[in-house]
């Protein structure tokens, strides 16, 4: 009994859904695309997501979740029993992902090693599939992605083996995943390849189940990383649909008071910019500080108001445009947040050499 719900657990949770926090592209003052670091990882919510309700002060809401002690006590793992190897096994991996919140790296990896050679002793093939999964995804998190590639070649391996098609939904996942590791080391022609079929593959999908709401969201996340793609490649108009596409579909699903959307935005305003829409693009940030106001993100609050205080000067407009990038650096100097200091006071700069 316990190896079968042990299996189920395993199955609920199988994969991760991931958005990097590292690569969230802002448009900065200089008007150039600019790393900032996003709040919040874009993991499976089963367990991961509430993992955090522990250890976060500010949780985003999220459609339906249990607590992973809920879950534990669903399938019948909970304390009043004996400890068996499977109650083992799911601890350790609850605490290695606990430790990836954390930002302990090396510690999550010790984990997962401990928890791997713990699945192989138990021989649990949905057990090591599912610690390679994550381990796939730290190693993604640490830009370590010759390693990341290899593990998450090893899941997709193990998925086709326990009967998988390669076009399900799991795999696909991971696909998109690979294709955005792609982009994120200058594959374009890797990543533009990969992006490509998922998305092909994920309307074909959706045709025949259009209310999956699991493959509606991997379809608006693709969307999103195919826009920075062509971003990059200096397709603004294709980029912009993308964008518009990625943005419908995360306000279908998870509403618009959250950082994917703001992000979205203001990649919105990026794109318009470079097409020299430029009130448009006033338009999309204005739009993005609304919502970041209501979500309570300070650091994401300054830097929109840097962003938006170049697009006042873009328009001519010196006094809105020094407003904004003012209170970006009070925001900046509350938050004690050098980059986003350093963002504003470029505004700033470059404000006061057109004012003289």
């Amino acid at each position: 009994m316990k190896c079968f719900l042990f299996i189920l657990f395993t199955a609920m949770i199988s994969y991760l859904k991931y958005f990097p926090k590292k690569f969230v592209r802002l448009v900065c003052c200089s008007i150039l695309h600019k790393s900032i670091t996003q709040k919040e990882y874009y993991w499976q919510r089963s367990v991961y997501n509430n993992v955090r309700l522990f250890n976060q002060k500010q949780i985003h809401p999220r459609c339906n979740v249990l607590i992973f002690s809920s879950i534990l006590g669903w399938l019948g793992l909970t304390s009043e029993d004996e400890e068996t190897p499977e109650d083992k096994l799911i601890m350790a991996i609850k605490r290695s992902i606990l430790c990836i919140q954390r930002e302990q790296y090396d510690k999550a990896e010790q984990m997962l090693h401990l928890a791997l050679r713990m699945a192989q002793d138990l021989q649990s093939k949905d057990g090591i599939t599912y610690v390679y999964d994550v381990m796939a995804n730290l190693a993604m998190e640490r830009e370590q992605f010759k390693k990341a590639e290899k593990l998450f070649a090893e899941v997709i391996r193990r998925l086709l083996a326990a009967g998988y098609v390669e076009d399900s939904l799991k795999i696909l996942h991971i696909s998109s995943k690979i294709a955005h590791m792609a982009l994120t080391q200058g594959y374009f022609e890797k990543a533009t390849l990969g992006f490509s079929w998922v998305l092909e593959k994920l309307e074909e999908y959706l045709r025949k189940a259009p209310d999956d709401a699991e493959a509606q969201e991997l379809w608006g996340l693709t969307k999103n990383w195919f826009g920075e793609l062509l971003m990059k490649q200096g397709k603004y108009k294709e980029a912009k649909k993308n964008f518009e596409d990625a943005l419908d579909c995360r306000i279908k699903i998870h509403g618009a008071f959250n950082d994917e959307c703001v992000s979205i935005l203001n990649s919105l305003s990026v794109a318009c910019i470079n097409m020299e829409n430029i009130n448009e693009a006033k338009q999309f940030l204005l739009r993005a500080l609304d919502l970041v106001k209501k979500i309570k993100d300070t650091t994401q609050e300054g830097i929109l108001l840097a962003n938006l205080g170049m697009v006042y000067l873009r328009e001519g407009l010196q006094s809105q445009a020094k407003d904004s990038c003012s209170r970006a650096l009070k925001m900046a100097a509350k938050e004690k947040d050098d980059d986003l200091l350093k963002q504003a006071e470029h505004c700033l700069s470059q404000v006061k050499s057109a004012m003289k």
